[in-house]
C-alpha cells in the first residue's frame, strides 16, 4: 500500500457522484406522507454518519503512489452499481416521487438505494487502491445498510 497525503480530484468526484441526487431529492420532495422511521440505535447512526465522513476524508486525502487504470475492472463494476442507483432513481421520479419507490427492491436487490452506492463506493476505493477507504466503505456499508432497513421497515 504505497499512500500518500494529496488533495484528490478524482477522489473528491468519487464521493459527490451519488450525493448529487440529493439535490433533486431536497427540490422535488416526496408526494404524500412517509411512514415514521423506527427509532435508530445512538451508536448505529453515530458509527454511520463518522464512517461516511472518514471515507471522504480517505478518498480525497489519501492517494496511491501507484497510478490507476481506466481498464480496471473496479473501475466498471464502481460504473456499473452508480448507473444501478441513479436508475433506482430515476424509478423513484418517474413513479410520481412515491415514497414506497425508496425502499422497494429493485433488480430483485432489497434496500437498493442503500446497497448500490455501498458497493460504488467500495469498488470505487478498490479502484484508486486505497485499502484504508475500501475498509471504511464496508464499515459504513455495514452501518448505512442496518440504518436502511429500519428506516423503511
Amino acid at each position: 500500500m504505497n499512500l500518500r497525503f494529496s488533495f484528490s480530484w478524482v477522489g473528491l468526484a468519487v464521493f459527490a457522484l451519488p450525493m448529487l441526487i440529493n439535490i433533486a431529492y431536497v427540490i422535488f420532495p416526496p408526494v404524500g406522507a412517509a411512514n415514521e422511521p423506527a427509532a435508530i440505535p445512538r451508536p448505529l447512526e453515530i458509527t454511520e454518519r463518522v464512517s461516511r465522513i472518514v471515507y471522504l476524508i480517505a478518498v480525497t486525502l489519501l492517494v496511491s503512489g501507484e497510478p490507476v487504470s481506466r481498464r480496471s475492472a473496479a473501475l466498471y463494476i464502481a460504473a456499473c452499481f452508480l448507473i444501478l442507483y441513479y436508475a433506482v432513481w430515476i424509478r423513484y421520479f418517474a413513479g410520481g416521487r412515491n415514497v414506497a419507490l425508496l425502499g422497494k427492491a429493485f433488480l430483485f436487490v432489497p434496500m437498493p438505494l442503500a446497497v448500490f452506492p455501498v458497493l460504488y463506493f467500495l469498488f470505487a476505493a478498490v479502484w484508486l487502491r486505497n485499502i484504508p477507504a475500501a475498509v471504511t466503505a464496508v464499515i459504513f456499508g455495514a452501518a448505512h445498510i442496518a440504518v436502511s432497513v429500519r428506516s423503511f421497515r
